[in-house]
């Protein structure tokens, strides 16, 4: 083990022991559920399922999601497949919820002490572990690898400043990377980045997320949505972040009360931010509703909160343009586009959208996407779409953006259906 790895697992075993303060001060703000405190420790009451067991691993929504669709492409090949799935936010455990496939289990995630990375690994015995994205946790690849099960590295997404740090390590690099038995980066950034950080060749195999169905929201809700609407337009913003909700708030402002009166959708990110949304809307006058509140079919006020899981299709469905948040704020680096684009949504996006750079600014090109970073950038956007003005999308030159999306993901299953395959014959 490297000097750095050591020196890491040290630490957080030391303050392991300690863990209990910050998880009992998050579980007090609404981050963590008290009841599921013992899943971050490794400890469970389910049992092990009999079988073959993959242990499938991403931070929050966006990698859970591309979890599911990724483990239900697996079934297909292996259908006596049991998932196991785990999560860092409550935001992902509540979508899991809603989206669970038919016998697959999901537990917090533990926290990377080595202790309960060893009691995780010890009670569940996966056949295989499966990460997304920029899920680094030494203490659990430690764990895995001890127990000599087979890893995956999947939709490998790193950003210049997360590859700068690990160039900084190279022995920890090397060692914790080349313990996977198969990578597949996402972007061609992310497969220099570890081939120099590692010594060893990676292949682009493209982003996973492409692969991503379009979202099907029920059409008889949808149609009781439009009836109760009765033709007012919809404008949705969508997984915002906090300071992104003040700016949709300031652009829809004046529109708010003309002709059309239309309804502005807020989705945050993380609804557990809602209160501060509240307060938002309360200093700029504008008359709101809650989700979670009030669950009636339609919308009577100026705003609705929707803090809710499991209703993002239904919203995008019904909204004529979207303000998709995270790229508004430097450090989030913006979410996936592909899912509005898919519905046939023109979205608007801030400048800050790193962690889609290739896909987004191919997709600049054909109208489907507006970057903007001010309010009157968003507030012009918005206004085109409700006034007609709006360029049109080049909606058959997206198409073919997302139609090469097979490869990726048969490029993965196929690497991972090895992984798992080598585990039995070891």
């Amino acid at each position: 083990m490297s000097l750095g790895l050591k020196s890491y697992r040290l630490l957080t075993g030391a303050l392991e022991p300690l863990a209990g303060l910050a998880l009992n001060a998050r579980a007090a703000k609404g981050k963590e559920a008290p009841e599921r405190l013992a899943e971050r420790y490794g400890q469970s009451q389910v049992p092990r399922p009999q079988g073959r067991l993959v242990w499938l691993h991403g931070a929050s929504v966006g990698e859970t999601s591309l979890l599911i669709n990724l483990y239900e492409k697996l079934r297909t090949r292996m259908p006596d497949l049991v998932g196991l799935f785990t999560s860092q936010t409550l935001t992902a455990a509540e979508m899991f919820k809603k989206r669970a496939p038919q016998g697959a289990i999901h537990q917090m995630a533990p926290i990377d002490g080595p202790r309960s990375a060893r009691r995780f690994v010890e009670h569940w015995r996966p056949d295989a572990l499966i990460l997304a994205e920029g899920e680094i946790w030494p203490n659990l690849i430690h764990q895995t690898q001890r127990a000599g099960i087979p890893m995956a590295l999947v939709n490998a997404r790193m950003t210049k400043k997360t590859l700068k740090g690990w160039y900084g390590r190279p022995a920890s690099a090397r060692e914790i990377f080349n313990s996977f038995g198969f990578i597949g980066a996402a972007d061609d950034q992310t497969a220099k980045g570890l081939k120099r950080a590692m010594g060893r060749t990676i292949s682009t195999v493209g982003n996973l997320k492409q692969a991503i169905d379009a979202p099907q929201a029920d059409p008889d809700e949808v149609e009781r949505w439009m009836d109760a609407l009765d033709d007012r337009p919809v404008l949705l913003a969508a997984s915002t972040h906090s300071g992104e909700e003040v700016m949709a708030i300031q652009a829809f402002s004046p529109m708010a009360k003309e002709v059309d009166k239309p309804l502005l959708i807020l989705v945050p990110r993380h609804p557990e931010r809602a209160t501060d949304i509240v307060d938002n809307l309360r200093l700029s006058g504008l008359v709101h509703k809650q989700r979670s509140k009030d669950r009636s079919i339609g919308c009577d006020a100026q705003v609705l909160i929707a803090d809710t899981m499991g209703e993002m299709a239904l919203w995008m469905e019904l909204s004529r343009a979207i303000y998709l948040g995270g790229a508004n704020k430097p450090d989030v680096g913006g979410h996936n586009p592909i899912e509005p684009l898919k519905l046939r949504k023109p979205i608007f996006s801030g400048p800050h959208y790193f962690n889609f750079l290739q896909l987004m600014d191919r997709l600049r090109q054909f109208d489907g996407v507006t970057i903007g970073a001010s309010v009157k950038d968003l507030e012009a956007f918005w206004r085109a779409h409700l006034d007609g003005t709006a360029a049109p999308a080049d909606w058959p030159a997206i198409d073919d953006v997302f139609g090469d999306v097979d490869r990726p993901l048969s490029e993965t299953l196929d690497g991972v259906c090895e992984l798992i395959m080598s585990g039995e014959d070891a």
